[in-house]
Order: structure tokens, then C-alpha cells, then sequence
């Protein structure tokens, strides 16, 4: 049993609903253990969310969330200008980066010092020990995680994140459409931005591209894992880089301001979104496919906190049939976290199943680039997320909508050419 974090006890946001652990395909069966995120809200109204996906164990990334969330919320935040926002949460990832190489520094030293002794050391029993703990000292070297952290200070939104978690914001427009705009850049391979930056440290970004690995992991940026930062030059595949490859500077977003129209906010882990990736067959569509998943299930919940564990949940069936139906091994010990923070989405919970309404949520979702561009707009109707943006308006099937196009033109002629015998038999 790990110790619990002191994160928990946080004050915690009531708006707020999360699940996170580790995938039942992964052996772990203590969900208290497995907790990576945070949901606090503070006396002054100052919210603060976390989403950490480990990497290569649990150890590092509780570090990272932990200190993390000291780091922001310590010293409490007062008149900060949206700057002085942006720095404090870029100043925190710096100050947790630098934490973790102290936590390990000890560790670190003493990899060096076997690596010395291995080589003047020309005893076969005392080389296996000295092997066996450099292989111990390396798996610890190698945890850390992939952060997205959410900050909402004076109502408006800021969001910084490294690796691939997302941050989604989910809003409607002037027509009830709801929109889905990713806040967060992917950090992977799939990044041209990402592919640039590696080609200017002299990586053959094709090779990569290929391998979709960055030494021993996919990202391109996260906190710790030492092995692929210090220690890359161990890489074959990263060791004629200049400089590191792996960083852990963050991507920074805001201040979006929350009107009316924002809904509600995703923090998801890469584990939960790649699932869906992987057996819906479509990478475009995932954002859009999880927000309808988060509606549908607004609508059937009467409890708003169990609502990440079953869209969780549904995921992962989906998952496991998609595997089962293909012959496939799935990846163990994926750790998945989604955190909904419910603005004022309006949602049927506690209604009675009955037929479904014909007003339904439409799905137009927009992925939101760097320069703040809006791109990739695809819009769709979703019959089966029968969910009404605006529940106070009265709807009556019988009432004709008011025309917007004037056919009393077309009309005349159709009765000129009634009168004169020339109407087409098609034409009633």
C-alpha cells in the first residue's frame, strides 16, 4: 500500500467528477493506489486541476503531482495578472522538473560510479551485481509522467500541458451547436512542430517518424524519465542530438474567458483517447466521439460523480471487445484518468427514459491550433446524444416554422401554369 498523497486531501471542487487508475487489463487491482490527478478549489474561488499519466511506474509521477500542485497553489495567488498566471504555471514546471533530478540525484551518482566499476572490474560475479543494480537503478530513472494541468483564476481559463494528455473545452455557439476545442498540443511524433525542433538537434526525424519512439518512450515531452534527458546519448536512435531531446517545457494556453457559452472541461489522459482511437478506427473523430459519450451519459446519470467511471467504463468494454473481435494483445498497466468539470452544462439526469426528444445536441468539433487559428471544422447531428442545449424552450411538432425564403413567385407560376394546362405531372 502506497501512502496517500497529501493532494487529497485538497479542498475539493464539487463541480467537479474523476476517475483514475490503472486499466483492469493491467493486474493492479488498488484503485486508491492509482489516483494521478487533482480537483481543488480554494477559498478565493481559485480552481486547480491535474491530469498525470505515469510512465514506466507510479513512484515518479506522484512526486510530480504532488510538487506540482504545491508549486501553484503555494504562496496563494492574489491580484495576479493573466502574465503573472501564465508564469507561475510555467515556473512550476521548471521547479517540478528540477525536484525530480534532486529526488534522484543520489540515484543518479551512483549509476555513475557503477558504470565506472564496470568497466575495471574484470570479476563475472561482480559484474552480474553490478549489472542487477544499474538495471534496478534505471527503472527508477525512467518513471515520470505526462502532465495537463487546468487553472481558473477570476473566470477565466488557462491550461499548460507537456506530452499528450488533452485539455478539452466543450461550448455552444449562437445556434446551440456544441463545439469541442482542443486546448493542448500533442506532443509526439505526429507534431511537425515537434519533428522540426528534433530536426534542428540533428535527429533524422524520418527514422523516428517510423519508429514513433523517442529512445523508450512515444512523447516528445514530459517530467522526468531521466534516461531519455541526462542519459539519452545511451539511445541509438537519439544519441546524435546536440542537446536533449526530450524537454519538459510546457505548452501554455490562455486566458480563455468563461462565458455563458462554455459547458463543460475534459482533462483526459493519452490512454483513455488512444483506446478509443484504436477500436473506433479514426484518430480525426476522437475528441467529438468522447464529448458524446460525456453527453450521453449527462443525460442517463442521476449522480454527476459517476459520470467519468462510466464513460470510463464503456470505453474500456469497447476496447476490450475491439481486441477480443481482432485476436489482439492490449498494452498492460495503462493508466487512464478522465476529469470532467461541468460549468453549466444542462443536463436530463433523473428523467425518465422515454422516447427521445427531436431537439438534439449537434456536434461541430474544432481543434484549436497554436496560433490560436480555428481548424479541421467538421460538423455532424448526433441523433443518439438526444440532449436539449436549451431545456426552458417549449418545442411542439405541429407548429410550422416560419418561413425564411419567399416562394410566392414560384407559387404564381405554378398557378399560371395550372390554369394553362402546361403544369408538369410531377408538379401537384
Amino acid at each position: 500500500m502506497i501512502a496517500r498523497p497529501w493532494t487529497d486531501d485538497l479542498p475539493k471542487c464539487r463541480n467537479t467528477c474523476v476517475a483514475s487508475y490503472f486499466s483492469k487489463l493491467g493486474g493492479h487491482s488498488n484503485a486508491n493506489d492509482d489516483y494521478l490527478c487533482f480537483f481543488c478549489q480554494t477559498e478565493d474561488n481559485f480552481c486547480l486541476y491535474g491530469v498525470f499519466e505515469p510512465h514506466n511506474g507510479l513512484e515518479a509521477a506522484r512526486l510530480i503531482m504532488q510538487r506540482m500542485a504545491a508549486e501553484i497553489l503555494f504562496p496563494p495567488p492574489s491580484a495576479n495578472t493573466d502574465e503573472e498566471i501564465r508564469d507561475r504555471l510555467r515556473n512550476a514546471f521548471v521547479s517540478v522538473e528540477k525536484a525530480y533530478i534532486e529526488n534522484y540525484d543520489g540515484m543518479i551518482a551512483e549509476r555513475t560510479s557503477l558504470q565506472y566499476q564496470l568497466q575495471t572490474s574484470s570479476e563475472t560475479q561482480n559484474r552480474q551485481l553490478i549489472l542487477s543494480r544499474l538495471k534496478e537503478i534505471d527503472q527508477h530513472l525512467s518513471g515520470g509522467a505526462t502532465v495537463v494541468v487546468a487553472l481558473v483564476h477570476k473566470n477565466k481559463l488557462f491550461v499548460a500541458n507537456v506530452g499528450e494528455s488533452r485539455a478539452l473545452l466543450c461550448r455552444t455557439d449562437d445556434n446551440s451547436v456544441l463545439r469541442v476545442v482542443q486546448l493542448t498540443v500533442d506532443h509526439s511524433l505526429n507534431n511537425e512542430d515537434e519533428l522540426l525542433r528534433l530536426s534542428q538537434l540533428g535527429l533524422d526525424v524520418n527514422k523516428l517518424r517510423n519508429a514513433q519512439y523517442l529512445g523508450n518512450q512515444t512523447g516528445t515531452r514530459c517530467l522526468g524519465n531521466y534516461l531519455v534527458k541526462g542519459l539519452y546519448k545511451a539511445f541509438p536512435s537519439i544519441s546524435p542530438a546536440s542537446s536533449e531531446p526530450v524537454v519538459a517545457s510546457p505548452e501554455i494556453h490562455g486566458p480563455i474567458v468563461l462565458d455563458d457559452s462554455c459547458r463543460f472541461l475534459i482533462l483526459v489522459s493519452a490512454g483513455v483517447y488512444k483506446r478509443i482511437q484504436e477500436s473506433r478506427g479514426s484518430s480525426e473523430q476522437t475528441n467529438k466521439q468522447l464529448a458524446q459519450m460525456i453527453v450521453e451519459h449527462f443525460r442517463k446519470q442521476t449522480d454527476f460523480k459517476a459520470v467519468s467511471e462510466t464513460v470510463l467504463h464503456e470505453i474500456e468494454e469497447e476496447f476490450i471487445s475491439h481486441c477480443v473481435k481482432n485476436n489482439l494483445t492490449p498494452k498492460s498497466n495503462t493508466h487512464v484518468t478522465l476529469l470532467i468539470r461541468n460549468f453549466n452544462f444542462i443536463a436530463a439526469a433523473g428523467a425518465e427514459p422515454g422516447p427521445p426528444r427531436s431537439a438534439s445536441v449537434r456536434f461541430n468539433p474544432v481543434v484549436q491550433s497554436k496560433s490560436s487559428t480555428l481548424l479541421d471544422e467538421m460538423e455532424s447531428s448526433s441523433p443518439e446524444s438526444p440532449v436539449d442545449t436549451c431545456p426552458g424552450r417549449q418545442y411542439d411538432k405541429h407548429v410550422r416554422i416560419k418561413g425564411y425564403v419567399d416562394f410566392a413567385c414560384y407559387y404564381e407560376n405554378v398557378e399560371r401554369a395550372r390554369r394553362g394546362g402546361t403544369l408538369p405531372d410531377f408538379i401537384q
